[in-house]
């Protein structure tokens, strides 16, 4: 559970009242010296009350307007009177800190020498209580999930496998990565765009066994439709089929065609893990 007073202004009033079940929360929070957002969060209900929460240690009947969540990520047990809520559960977890939310996020609220009790509001309307675009809340969210994603490789990996990690490079890179993307009467399976709201710029397409042919077709679509660079992932024993399909029936695009196996992309991945990790521990986004 959470909660928040009511001030002189009604502001966290009109503030809580546009929350909804099934919204998404970033949680910031304080934990082993550290503040920024540790936990992202569904809201699964709202009320207001002036009844004591046993397990809210400090002014337990001065937070009325309440919700609560559910976490998402990290994936803890739900908190209740018998085992409260322990900022232990978080130990080994990466946030992102609360001087990367106000420089390279844009949270201007993060800027000044003493936080508050405050609920942010992130939108794509701006103004009344919408303090935030909606694009920065999408932008901390994946780089919340970039840092603490843990993925063991599989020694065959499966098409899901395959599409989730080109999806959490994505999330590393700062690509706004969409899984299972509409391409008119079909879908892509995963794409990466500069910006939430742009055409995509990189499409992806896994072809590990089944029709090839058919999976260069839709990213040839793709590169018609958007311009955007046509990317197969496959295996070693696919690829030099593939060239042949891109250097004769696709050969008008055949320069835009990228084309890499899955061993290559795993590499690629652990190198982008590794300068992650070097970012968080050196302080950079």
């Amino acid at each position: 559970m959470w909660g928040f007073r009511i001030d002189k202004l009604g502001t966290n009033r009109r503030k809580w009242e546009l929350l909804e079940r099934g919204m998404p929360v970033l949680l910031y929070f304080e934990h082993g010296g550290v503040r920024g957002v540790w936990a992202f969060c569904e809201v699964v209900d709202k009320w207001e009350s002036s009844e004591p929460v046993d397990y809210w240690v400090r002014g337990p009947r001065s937070y009325p307007l309440q919700i609560r969540l559910r976490f998402v990520l990290p994936r803890l047990h739900e908190p209740s009177r018998s085992s409260p809520f322990r900022l232990e559960w978080f130990d080994g977890f990466r946030p992102v800190r609360r001087e990367e939310l106000a420089s390279a996020f844009g949270v201007r609220a993060l800027k000044a020498f003493a936080d508050r009790w405050s609920l942010f509001i992130f939108g794509d309307q701006r103004g009344g209580v919408v303090t935030y675009s909606y694009s920065s809340f999408e932008a901390i969210l994946n780089e919340l999930r970039a840092r603490n994603i843990v993925r063991r490789p599989s020694p065959t990996p499966s098409h899901d496998e395959v599409r989730d990690l080109i999806y959490e490079i994505g999330l590393i890179q700062g690509k706004n990565p969409v899984k299972e993307y509409p391409l008119e009467n079909k879908f892509v399976d995963v794409v990466w765009r500069r910006t939430p709201k742009s055409v995509p710029y990189m499409v992806f397409e896994v072809s590990l066994a089944g029709n090839l042919y058919a999976d260069l077709v839709k990213l040839k679509h793709a590169y018609d439709v958007w311009n955007s660079i046509p990317v197969l992932v496959t295996t070693r024993e696919r690829m030099e089929e593939a060239m042949k399909w891109i250097s004769g029936t696709f050969h008008e695009v055949e320069s835009v065609f990228r084309v890499i196996t899955v061993e290559r992309l795993r590499e690629f991945y652990e190198e982008k893990k590794r300068v992650k990790e070097l970012e968080n521990e050196l302080g950079l986004v």
